[in-house]
């Protein structure tokens, strides 16, 4: 059944056939969707590659927060280790652009690194400065990738990477042969705020990557917080207007993680 639903992801099969297939093997309500979907199933039923170190909705260990999310993912293909999904865990998203002050706010929240298993989306910028940092302290971090292991994206992040697997966890819907493409790096925003326990905002423009993934986060019902900055500086203006709108403002990791305590 496990290797029936990699395929289904390999031919990027919509959820809701998925959800039919699993409550209705016979599979006999063929005009419940379009010839394209039941093209790309029969090419699933009759494919016989077979894919390792993958979950999905039938295995135990598959994070189950996933599962209330809209459009949730019915496959995550991994290398790490997935026990660090049962520990707190706290989002950390925000430009690719980066200016002087990137690094330093990234060092500021170095308490929710330390104490909560970081999730990013192994991008350039903030993304890797949150993952490089958690590698840095010992600590394990999550990224979301947009494509699959075979083609991890950016190149320049590949020994990152690595010590993320060896510290802590890599995770793509993808099948390891997808290429990246642009329309997937939005896809895996909802995994980045779907897997966070909260969101925070460290660097952001008005209209960016970063604001989708906040989008998400709200439409799942996540904790945003921002962290405020300069409206001189036009990688506050995200944040900035978040904070406006209604989101946290974060000035300090302990309003985070004296929160978290307590949760415990």
């Amino acid at each position: 059944m496990n290797q029936t639903i990699a395929r289904f992801a390999a031919e990027r099969l919509p959820v809701e056939f998925v959800h039919h297939y699993l409550s209705n093997p016979g599979l006999t309500e063929r005009n419940s969707f379009h010839p394209n979907v039941w093209k790309k199933a029969n090419r699933a039923f009759r494919s016989t590659v077979t894919y390792d170190r993958f979950l999905t909705w039938e295995d135990e260990l598959f994070p189950r927060m996933l599962l209330h999310i809209p459009n949730p993912p019915y496959c995550l293909f991994y290398q790490g280790d997935l026990e660090v999904l049962q520990e707190q865990t706290t989002a950390l998203v925000g430009s690719r652009e980066l200016n002087r002050i990137s690094r330093p706010l990234v060092e500021y929240l170095h308490p929710l690194i330390e104490e909560t298993v970081s999730i990013s989306g192994g991008a350039l910028g903030i993304d890797g400065l949150v993952h490089e940092l958690a590698v840095r302290r010992n600590r394990p971090t999550i990224a979301v990738l947009g494509s699959g292991f075979s083609h991890m994206y950016p190149h320049v992040h590949h020994q990152l990477f690595d010590q993320i697997s060896r510290q802590g966890l890599l995770l793509s819907e993808y099948t390891p042969e997808t290429p990246v493409k642009k329309f997937q790096f939005l896809e895996r925003n909802r995994i980045v705020s779907g897997l966070g326990d909260r969101l925070v905002v460290v660097q952001a423009r008005r209209k960016s990557g970063t604001m989708n993934t906040v989008s998400h986060a709200l439409e799942q019902g996540k904790t945003v917080f921002a962290v405020p900055g300069s409206p001189l500086d036009p990688l506050a203006e995200g944040p900035n207007k978040l904070i406006e709108e209604g989101a946290i403002p974060l000035t300090n990791p302990d309003q985070i993680l004296n929160g978290a305590m307590i949760a415990r």
